[in-house]
């Protein structure tokens, strides 16, 4: 069974090795009886992997007005296998599900998060940029979005996805400060993000990558809502007409993954 420990190499200074109570996430989460019961049917445990220091890892603590990064926390959400259904290739039934949970654990820990799921040997990795909230100096907020990679078999790794494995691992992460230090986690998955989409390594800054791969997911959110009106409609110029419009959203797709390739 893969697991984080199995990967990511780690000195024994940094080992947590506890588990965290589901009870008390959904609770400081204000989470309603659906939410609860999401948490219950789908989670075996969440497990604190690894706690990253200044003492255990000589990295300096950033503090700005608005960020307080003096350490990086490893947590895995760890999956009931009989609850969860893969559908295809890196898919399951309970995606949507699984983002959820993963949003409300790192809104509920206080430190930037490298954060997986698990299911057998796949994980899929999240990362978010936090901030104090204005409203609450005690809370934080998650600054613009959560990031995720696809799942990936670690019995079946494509090279893209070893080059993030790769590019994550504490050697080849910037230790002049814990922003740095995390901030180039957040990179490799949005530099991932891009290669998925491109079919191979792209050499655009981060921020030009994360803009096309945001417009590339407005595009499909574009084509699926027109091709269920497709199935909907009851006359052919109709269908014509949308089949017109999802060409459109379909060729921008088109020229935006070229773009990422650099074409």
């Amino acid at each position: 069974m893969a697991l984080i420990e199995d990967i990511y190499e780690v000195p024994k200074s940094c080992l947590v090795d506890y588990v965290v109570p589901k009870k008390a996430i959904f609770e400081a989460a204000d989470s309603n009886t659906s939410e609860k019961r999401v948490f219950t049917d789908l989670i075996k445990r969440i497990k604190w992997c690894y706690k990253f220091t200044e003492d255990n890892l000589r990295i300096t603590p950033y503090l700005d007005d608005v960020r307080n990064y003096i350490e990086v926390e490893v947590i895995t959400i760890e999956l009931k296998y009989d609850n969860v259904h893969k559908i295809g290739a890196g898919k399951f039934k309970e995606d949507s599900e699984i983002d959820d949970i993963a949003r409300t654990v790192m809104r509920f820990i206080p430190y930037p998060i490298i954060l997986t799921t698990q299911y057998e040997n796949e994980l899929k990795f999240y990362g978010a940029h936090i901030r104090e909230s204005k409203a609450d100096s005690d809370k934080i907020v998650i600054d613009d979005k959560i990031l995720s990679t696809n799942w990936m078999d670690f019995d079946n790794l494509s090279e893209i996805e070893e080059d993030f494995i790769s590019k994550i691992q504490l050697d080849n992460l910037d230790k002049t400060d814990f922003y740095d230090f995390y901030n180039d986690y957040i990179t490799a998955i949005i530099q991932h993000e891009g290669a998925e989409t491109a079919g191979g390594s792209v050499n655009l800054p981060p921020e030009e990558i994360d803009r096309i791969y945001s417009e590339i997911s407005l595009r499909d959110a574009k084509i699926k809502e027109i091709e269920n009106k497709i199935k909907e409609a009851d006359n052919f110029n109709e269908q014509l007409e949308l089949n017109m419009k999802a060409k459109k959203f379909k060729d921008e797709k088109k020229n935006l993954i070229n773009e990422l390739k650099g074409e």
